[in-house]
Formats: structure tokens, sequence, C-alpha cells
């Protein structure tokens, strides 16, 4: 059984182990993290977890055996949205099936919240697997924005998904 566990200290070397270069860590991340990873950047995306209203909430996911996947959630409490995102599945179980049980608890939590209406993400657009896990959470595509992040010599699209509560609550697992 999969669970969320708070993303703490101990956990910051296993997961910046995950990312070997720049396209990982970007891949993961986005443009605003940088690589290598280390605690400070860590420290900073669990610093904003703190508080009444958090504008970010950090998990590893685990089942019964070991930490398996980690994955955020950016709050806009305003606007009553989410964003899901720097997920990533530990690498020596890729390809198990393990993305969408994982993220299912996520966006569970995340609709959980009675002022959440809308989850949403940006993939690059080259990350067939992962817009293929998303739509199999029922995400749907909302646009591209093309040439949205420079890694090394290259550009980037990013593909936009969103997910509506009421879309969520009417799915048929």
């Amino acid at each position: 059984m999969m669970h969320l566990v708070p993303f703490a200290t101990e956990h910051f070397d296993m997961l910046a182990s995950w990312f070997k270069n720049e396209g990982d860590v970007v891949q993961w991340g986005g443009p605003a993290v940088s690589f290598p990873l280390g605690a400070n950047q860590f420290r900073q995306m669990t610093a904003e977890g703190l508080g009444e209203q958090p504008s970010r909430l950090c998990w590893m996911i685990a089942n019964d055996i070991e930490l398996v996947g980690h994955a955020q959630l950016g709050i806009d409490w305003r606007h009553g949205n989410v964003l899901l995102s720097r997920v990533a599945v530990k690498p020596a179980l890729r390809g198990r099936g393990l993305a969408v049980p994982m993220l299912r608890l996520v966006v569970e939590e995340a609709f959980a919240r009675p002022e959440i209406a809308l989850a949403e993400l940006n993939v690059y657009s080259w990350n067939a697997p992962a817009i293929k896990t998303y739509q199999r959470l029922r995400f749907v595509g909302e646009g591209v924005r093309r040439s949205s992040a420079r890694v090394g010599d290259e550009r980037w699209d990013t593909t936009i998904m969103g997910l509506l509560k009421e879309e969520w609550l009417r799915r048929a697992d």
C-alpha cells in the first residue's frame, strides 16, 4: 500500500542521487532548479510548506518496502489551484507502473481540500511516457508553451495539462 511521507532532510541525498545531469534536473524540477541539487534548494522547497496556508507541499511516496517516488504541489489558495510538479519515480523502479498509483495519492490529497478546484501541471512535450501517465489520471492537454525552457543548447516546449475537481470526482478508476 502506497502512502505519502513528508519530504524531510533525511530524504535530500537520496532524491538528489536520482538526477545525474542538468537535463535530468530540469526535466524534474523545471528551469528554476539547478544541477547539482543540494540541501539549500531542498530546504527552500520544504520551507514553502510551513504555515497555515503553505505555498508548496512536498512528499516522498513509499510502498510497504521502500521510498518509490517524489512529488510536490504548489498551492494558489486565492484561486483554488494546485500545480502538480517535481514528480519522479526512483530510477531503479521506473517502468513498473508505479507513477499512476503514486500520483493518485497526490491528486487525492489536493482535491481533499475544499478550496481546490483545479489541478494543473507542466510537462515537456517530448516526454510521452509522462504525458500518457497524466492522461490516465484524466488530465487534459490545454496548450503548449513553445521553446519555454533552455537546457544547454536545446529549447524544450512545455505542454500544459489540467484536471478539474469535478472531473476527478466523476472518474471511474
